[in-house]
Parts: structure tokens; sequence; C-alpha cells
């Protein structure tokens, strides 16, 4: 009997051992489930891509609670200093965060596919007028015209270029004005999100067009155009990498695909052969200008050697003009000069010379004091009032010279 009961209780032992068992081995289950589950919520809502796909995981996020609520209190405990319902809590404001964040980005990107779909249309102008250019180009190349026939084919070619000139800076605008209204955290987001966009003309193949046709006119000129013409480009040029600074790191990184540097490099690197070509033109035309104009300021090439070069040339120029007393060579000297500068440098194409900062509005103002020293300097002097004087001198003293002898 005895050996009956002590069986039993052994049992009973063994039992109630194996039931606490088998609950610790429940809640611990219980426990890593439910982490697990909370794991993979926040993974996916990290990585969610759009707002419907944050919208399903709110909903998991919601079933998660209602089927781990009865643990509550075990959570509680095995989840300190955090709790059950301050883990739900986080998950959903970080979903919440995320289908704010994303909202913002679509919107974006909403941005970005008007503006591919606005530089399609502006590709498709400027390559219409690059056909247009190019065709001119030739016929000017191939004429066996009249003069004047020449001379209107010419014209036409300028006023082509002018007007793709205009098209591609009414791209750029809209390329700035679309990145400034993106810039802050929701633009960088939106970068590190990596997502490319594929609707309409990718941005970097259009600028790479633009740059290369502007290359190629500034390379096969055979002198149609005139200085206004390169001072423009030089000012597109000027513009476009401006603008490329701002912005070009960042559309290389959202339309380069898998080489967002090698893009950038390609585009950087045809920058600065254009604006290698477009200095060299136009700082080669207005010193042609110059020379057909009877005016030799030197050897310049960049906008502190023009300065210095036009600094240096009225200075010797008045110096000239103090030294000596017939000064009408010196004042048609000065007058060449003064057309020059108020003609073309303030007026015909002062709104490149300031736009590409060929000269600055300081260096504008202190050759235009220079100027009036030089022009009271050059200035011809009238000789009658000392002949006049001179007679007067010499009339007195022949009277003085016969008083004195009739006393």
């Amino acid at each position: 009997m005895k050996r009956i009961i002590s069986s039993i209780y052994i049992i009973l032992i063994i039992s109630f051992v194996a039931t606490n068992v088998a609950a610790q081995n429940s809640d611990y289950q219980v426990k890593q489930q439910f982490v697990q589950s909370y794991e993979e919520l926040k993974s996916s809502i990290d990585l969610a891509m759009s707002v419907d796909e944050v919208d399903s995981l709110l909903d998991q996020v919601s079933k998660l609670e209602v089927k781990y609520e009865d643990h509550e209190e075990l959570l509680d405990h095995a989840l300190y200093p955090q709790t059950f319902s301050s883990s739900i809590e986080a998950l959903q404001q970080e979903a919440r965060n995320a289908e704010h964040m994303l909202l913002i980005i679509e919107g974006q990107e909403e941005k970005l596919v008007k503006l591919s779909d606005e530089l399609a249309n502006y590709r498709s102008e400027i390559d219409h007028l690059n056909n247009r250019t190019d065709s001119l180009r030739t016929l000017i190349t191939d004429s066996e015209q009249s003069e004047k026939e020449l001379a209107n084919l010419v014209q036409r070619y300028r006023n082509s270029i002018e007007q793709r000139d205009e098209f591609v800076l009414n791209m750029i605008d809209s390329l700035f004005v679309t990145y400034l209204d993106m810039e802050g955290s929701t633009f960088t987001e939106l970068k590190e999100e990596n997502r490319t966009i594929e609707t309409g003309d990718n941005p970097l193949e259009v600028i790479l067009a633009v740059i290369e046709e502007n290359i190629q006119i500034l390379k096969t000129d055979n002198g149609t155009l005139q200085t206004e013409d390169y001072l423009r480009i030089y000012v597109v040029q000027s513009r476009f990498n401006e603008v490329w600074t701002r912005i070009g790191d960042d559309l290389a990184t959202i339309y380069g695909g898998n080489n967002p540097e090698q893009w950038e490099s390609n585009v950087e690197e045809r920058l600065n052969d254009w604006k290698a070509s477009a200095s060299k033109n136009m700082w080669a035309s207005i010193d042609e200008h110059l020379e057909q104009n009877n005016v030799d300021l030197g050897a310049f090439d960049n906008n502190k050697s023009f300065y210095e070069a036009s600094d240096s040339f009225i200075s010797k120029a008045t110096d000239a003009s103090r030294d000596k007393v017939v000064t009408n060579e010196n004042y048609e000297d000065f007058q060449r000069f003064y057309d020059f500068w108020n003609t073309k440098i303030k007026s015909d194409w002062g709104e490149f010379v300031q736009e590409g900062e060929v000269l600055t509005m300081a260096q504008i103002s202190s050759i235009d004091t220079e100027m009036m020293t030089w022009r009271d300097e050059a200035k011809p002097r009238s000789f009658i009032i000392p002949i006049l004087f001179g007679l007067s001198l010499i009339t007195i003293v022949g009277l003085i010279i016969v008083l004195a002898r009739k006393n």
C-alpha cells in the first residue's frame, strides 16, 4: 500500500513539474513568436515602397495586436522595459510616419514625371530647331547665291540659333524650379529610396544632347556667327553650368540608374568642353571686333585679363594725352574706344556682358570713371585765346617801347 501511495505521489510531482515546464515553454514560445512577427512587420514597414503597401501592413499590425492581446500581461513582463501596448503603438507610429513620407515622395515623383514630359516637349522643339539650323548651315557652306541672298541665309541661321538658345534656357529654368521646389528632407528621402523615374525623356540624355549640339555649333562655325551670338552662347553655358552644379548630383542619382557617377562625370566633362569652346570663341570675337575698329588692347582671354587690358589701355592713353600739346589724334583714339565701350559693351551686348560676368558692375563703373578722365585730357584744346592773349601782350610791349623812345 505504501508503495502504491509513494508511486502516486511521484507521478503527481512529475506531472506538476511537467506542467510547469510545458507552461514555461509555452510562454517562451509566445514571446518568441510575438517578437519574430514584430520584427518582420517592422522590417516590412522600413522597406515599404508605396502607400498601399503601408496600409496593408497597418492591417497586419492590428491583427497582431488582436492575436496576442490575451497574452498582454505575459508580454509586459517579457518585453520589459517596453510593454505589449507600447510596442504595438510604436509599430503603428512607424507605419504612419512611413505612409506620410511615401505620400510626399509619390507627390515628388509626379512632379518628376511631369518634368520629364515637359523635357520631351522641349527636346522635340530643340531637335526641330537643330535640324533647321543644320540645314541653314549646310546651305551657307555650299551657297553660290548672291551676296544679298547669302546675307539673308546667315541672318536666318543666327535667328534660328537665338531661338534655340531661348528654348534651352527655358528648359534649364524648368529643371531648376522643379528641383528647387523639391529640395529638403523629402528630396533626400527620394534619393535614398533609389527610386528610378522612367516616364518621359531622361533629363541626363536631354542635357548631353543639348551640350553636344552647342559644342558642334561652336567648333564648326566658319565666321557666320557674330560677337553677340558668342556672348549669348557663353551666357547659356554659364547658366547651364550653374544649374548643373546645384542639381547635377540629384539628377544623376535619380536618373543615372546603376551608373550615376559615370553619368555625372560624362556631363561635367562635356560641360567643360562646351565652356572652353564658348570662352575661346567669345574672347576671340571681341578681340577681332576691336581690331577691325583699330583698337589694340593687347592679349586677353578671360574676365580678369580683359579688364586689366582695358584698364591699362585707358591709363596709357590718358598719360599720352596729358603729355601732348596737340591732342586731336589722341581724341580720335578716345572716340573709337568710347564708341566700342558705350555702343557695344554697355548697350548692344550689355545684357550678356553682365549675365555672363564678362565684366562685373564694379569693373564697368571703374572703366567709366577712367574714361571721363581720358576724355578730359584728350579733348582738343582751343589755341585762339592764348594767341589773342599773346598778340595783346606784344601790342602792349610795342606801345611801351614806342612811348619810351618818344620820351
